[in-house]
C-alpha cells in the first residue's frame, strides 16, 4: 500500500464520475436508491461547493465528504435520509442554514484506518468555524451492531460504544471527532445488513457566536 500522503481538496465537478464509482464500493448493502451518481455530485458542487471534499493519494480519490446547510431543530430531529438531503441532490440547501448537514462520508476500503476520515472532518469543521455555523449535525450508521441487535436496542448498543465498552467501525471514530449521540432515528434509510435505523450524531461548534 503507498505511503503517499492524504491531501484533503474541494471537490471539483470533474470528480464526479469517480464518486459515483466510490460510492458503489463503499456501500455494498445500500439500497442504490441512496447512492451519489454522476448528477448528484454535479448539483452538490454547483449548490455548494464549500462543503464538498474529497480526499487523495497521489493520484487517486480514496474518500469524500458531502454536506450542505439546513435549519434544524434537534428536540425534532426525526428524519429520512433522503428527505433532509433532497434526494441527493442539496436543492434544499439553506444559503444562511445554522447546522451543516453531513451527508456522506466514505473511505474506500483498502484505505481505512489510516486517519483519512479524521481528515475530512478536520475539513468540516474549518469550514464550521470559518463561516460561523452551530456545528454539525447527522445520521450514523453503525454497522457493528448487526452483531448485537439480538440482546440489545440500537440505544443501548450506541450507549456502550460511547462509553468504551464496545466499538464500532463506524461511530467509534465518529465519536473521537467529537460528535456525541443525541438519539436514535428511525427508518432513516435502508441498508440490506445493517438495518434501517441510525445515530443522531452532533457536533457543537466550540467557537459559536449567536
Amino acid at each position: 500500500m503507498t505511503n503517499l500522503p492524504v491531501t484533503i481538496r474541494q471537490t471539483r465537478l470533474e470528480d464526479a464520475p469517480e464518486l459515483e464509482l466510490l460510492q458503489q464500493r463503499c456501500y455494498p448493502s445500500l439500497d442504490p436508491i441512496h447512492l451519489f451518481r454522476h448528477e448528484h455530485i454535479v448539483s452538490q458542487v454547483t449548490i455548494f461547493a464549500a462543503g464538498q471534499h474529497v480526499a487523495v493519494i497521489g493520484t487517486q480519490i480514496v474518500g469524500m465528504s458531502s454536506s450542505l446547510r439546513l435549519n434544524i431543530d434537534l428536540g425534532h430531529a426525526q428524519h429520512a435520509f433522503d428527505d433532509m438531503i433532497a434526494s441527493g441532490y442539496f436543492t434544499n440547501h439553506i444559503a444562511h442554514g445554522e447546522w451543516l448537514y453531513g451527508a456522506d462520508m466514505s473511505t474506500l476500503p483498502e484505505f481505512r484506518q489510516r486517519g483519512i476520515a479524521s481528515a475530512l472532518y478536520a475539513a468540516r469543521k474549518v469550514l464550521i468555524k470559518t463561516i460561523n455555523l452551530r456545528g454539525m449535525v447527522g445520521g450514523g450508521m453503525v454497522p457493528g451492531y448487526r452483531f448485537h441487535k439480538a440482546k440489545m436496542s440500537l440505544a443501548e448498543y450506541a450507549a456502550k460504544v460511547a462509553s468504551g465498552e464496545l466499538k464500532d467501525p463506524t461511530l467509534t471514530p465518529q465519536l473521537r471527532n467529537g460528535y456525541t449521540v443525541r438519539g436514535i432515528i428511525h427508518d432513516y434509510l435502508h441498508d440490506a445488513e445493517l438495518g434501517n435505523d441510525a445515530t443522531l450524531i452532533v457536533w457543537d461548534n466550540p467557537d459559536y457566536q449567536a
